[in-house]
Parts: structure tokens; sequence; C-alpha cells
């Protein structure tokens, strides 16, 4: 029986999978739309620092009344009478049992960070998007949600858990894989926040999230999740980034990588916002005829694409999954073998003040973990201060940065260091 046979039928009994979203930002809005026109599902409670925000999220949904609350009693007798909610505070959305699931989808790396790790702690189960805070302390909310019975995965529809769905595919279809590529258009490594004020305006999207996609840093965070996931490092520092076509590309990837079981990205080409799998047919005469006949090449490497990474659409696949079994998408099945290092925008000089992700200070790109230490996280950009000098296009030294070590990423990351028994 499928899930979505499951949901229907438990929706024909009356019973619903109450949602609570964190964030009513691009994400978060568009799921609340889409939870209130699927059998099933509710969108129950939404949570976020501008309550406005959240109220106009549910009226763009389609409510007609909305209540505003503070506390959880508040927020029960709404949803008992068939109100969604609104609050400010993710500590009511935490303490309701009436919830089934909880969506992370503000991108926020300390508020997102901690408000993963109290809903985990209470045993609850989340579905994030939230691919900066994966990438950072992946490892840690793992270990959280196993130590309080809590469920914790990423979510379908975004880059990582599309890939990661497309690397189980390619495996349970009988082959190796080589190499899980995220598909990028267009990359300018020192892409600002004035350049990219149209395209931000364009999209309905922050000013940090457009840099960060235009200087490649959401892709590098992206790409260091599915490391971290699936245990395939990057090659080399920030990856090749092949130029190719999705006709073209088998070969050329083949032909670029010098070692196998990595991450990878394709630039331009006409991959729109898709990511691909290249595995390898362990018997491939056993598989050629069928293979060639089902218009998937000769091999014996065979690639797999995905052309659609539609986030919010696919993400109901995961709040189902999580509610109705408990199952993850993925869970690492090793330590980490990746971090995304910062690299200088521009020459840094002492007593410039970093800017964080999506900033015109620095990008960042993935880095094996051995690679990386020394170096500063990328997500420690919003909390670190120049005391040395940075060249531009080098990796930012530890030595070369004061960090503010009492904010909520930095305690979280050493404190998943000290679980694995290393030091930033």
């Amino acid at each position: 029986m499928t899930t979505w046979t499951r949901v229907r039928r438990r929706a024909s009994a009356g019973e619903q999978i109450r949602v609570g979203v964190i964030g009513a930002g691009y994400v978060g809005r568009g799921l609340a739309h889409l939870l209130a026109r699927l059998d099933g599902f509710e969108c129950s409670l939404l949570v976020n620092r501008t309550l406005e925000r959240g109220v106009d999220a549910f009226r763009f949904a389609g409510a007609e009344a909305v209540a505003v609350v503070d506390d959880p009693d508040a927020a029960r007798a709404a949803i008992a009478d068939g109100i969604p909610a609104v609050t400010s505070d993710p500590g009511v959305a935490i303490a309701l049992d009436e919830l089934d699931v909880l969506v992370e989808g503000t991108g926020s790396l300390d508020y997102g960070a901690e408000t993963i790790l109290a809903a985990l702690g209470a045993g609850r189960a989340v579905v994030s998007i939230n691919a900066e805070v994966d990438a950072t302390i992946g490892w840690l909310l793992h270990h959280t949600a196993a130590e309080h019975g809590g469920v914790y995965t990423i979510c379908d529809g975004d880059q990582p858990g599309v890939l990661m769905r497309t690397l189980d595919r390619v495996e349970h279809m009988g082959f190796e894989p080589i190499v899980a590529v995220n598909c990028k258009r267009h990359l300018d490594v020192h892409q600002s926040s004035v350049e990219s004020a149209g395209y931000a305006a364009r999209d309905a999207t922050s000013l940090a999230l457009t840099v960060s996609a235009g200087d490649g840093t959401k892709m590098n965070i992206e790409q260091a999740v599915v490391a971290n996931l699936s245990g395939l490092p990057p090659e080399r520092r920030g990856m090749r980034g092949i130029a190719t076509t999705l006709d073209h590309a088998l070969d050329d990837v083949l032909r670029s990588i010098e070692r196998e079981r990595i991450v990878e990205y394709t630039l331009g080409g006409d991959f729109g916002a898709g990511v691909f799998v290249i595995g390898r047919a362990p018997e491939p005469d056993a598989v050629q005829t069928a293979l060639r006949f089902y218009k998937l090449g000769n091999g014996p490497e065979y690639l797999v694409f995905n052309p659609y990474t539609l986030v919010q659409f696919d993400m109901p696949q995961s709040i189902a999954d999580v509610a109705l079994d408990r199952d993850p998408l993925w869970s690492p099945v090793a330590p980490p073998v990746a971090d995304v290092v910062a690299i200088a925008k521009r020459d840094l000089r002492p007593g410039d003040r970093l800017d964080g992700i999506g900033g015109d200070c620095c990008y960042g790109q993935i880095d094996t973990v051995a690679g990386a230490a020394g170096f500063l996280p990328m997500a420690f950009t919003e909390h670190a201060t120049v005391v040395r000098p940075v060249a531009r296009d080098t990796a930012v030294p530890l030595e070369a940065v004061e960090l503010d070590d009492s904010v909520p990423i930095v305690v979280r990351r050493r404190h998943q260091d000290e679980l694995l028994g290393a030091t930033v």
C-alpha cells in the first residue's frame, strides 16, 4: 500500500496529519497553501517571528479565521475549534502533542539549530529544509533524535533530498554509484547583494538566499548534506564544476573526475534545477540489452536524471513518511566526511565584521573534513571579526578571525565535534 493510499484512507476516517510549520517565508507560506488543499493533511500552526507574516500566510492559504496565540493552551483551543493558529514562540509548537510533525523552513542557522534541537530533545518529529543547519550539525541532530526518541530528516523536494532519493533508486537498480551531481546553471563566486537585488525581487526570495545561490554557497552546502548522509566526499575543495549539457554529461563527467564515489556539480547546460547520479552496472553484459532498449544508453555507466527540485510541493512525502512510520528520508551511516569552508570574496582586513551566508564578505566551498580543518566554517561567518588579513579567493583560517563562542551554532558545532572526538 502506498503512502498516499494510507493518507487517503486515514482522511476518509477523519484522521488528519497535523503539521506545525516553523517559518512563514517563501517555503513555509507555499507549504501552508498546499497542505490546505491536500486530503489528509492540516497545517494547524505557523511559527514566525513576525506574527503578521504568519497570519498573512494562512490568509493566502484560504483561512477565514486565524488565531494569534502565545501559549500552548490557547493553541490547543484554536486547533480543537478548527482554527489555524499563529505564534512567534517555537516552544508553543514543541509543546503540542496535537501536532504530528514539525517542519523547519527558516534557513536560519542559530534560530533553526536551537528550534530543531529543542524539538528533538522533546521527542518530536522534525522535517527540515534547513540545509545550512544540517551541513553544520547534522550528525548532532540525528544523535539527539535517537537519544530522545525523536525523528529528524531532511526533506523531499530540495536538492539534497532529491539526490538522496536518486542515489537510493540507483543502488536499488543494482548499480554502484560513481558520482552524485547537483546541476547549476550560473555561478559567480563574487556575486554581490547589489547585483542580486533584482533577482530577489523577481523571484520573491530573500536577498541572502539569492546571493548564496548565485555565488555557489547554497549548492556547496547542499552537496555537503548529501556527502555526509551518503558518505560520498568531494574530490577536491569546491568540486570541479564540469561545464556540459545533458546529452554529453555522462562522458564529460566521467572524463573529468579522477576518483569515484564523490559529489560533484555541473555548470551551465540544459539541466534546469535538476540533479543526477551516475552508476555503474557491475554485470554490464547482463543488463546492456535491456537498458539500451529502455533508452538509458549502452553502459556500463548510466546516468539517472531527475529534472525537478520542487521543494514544498514534494515535502508532503517526507511529512507523511515521518507521521505514519517515523521514517526519515535518510540517516548518516558514518561520521561526517565534508564541511563547507569560508572563502574571502574580497580582501579582508582586520576589523572587518563578516556578514554570513549570502553576504558580501565570503562564499562557501565544500571540502573534506580533513581539508577543512583549521579553516573557518561558512556557518560561523555571521559571528566572526577579522583579526588578520585574508586575500581574496583564499580560505579564511580560523586564526585570522575572532569568533563569538557564545552563539548557538558555534556552541552546537563544538558539541558535535566533542561527540565525534574532534576539535574545530
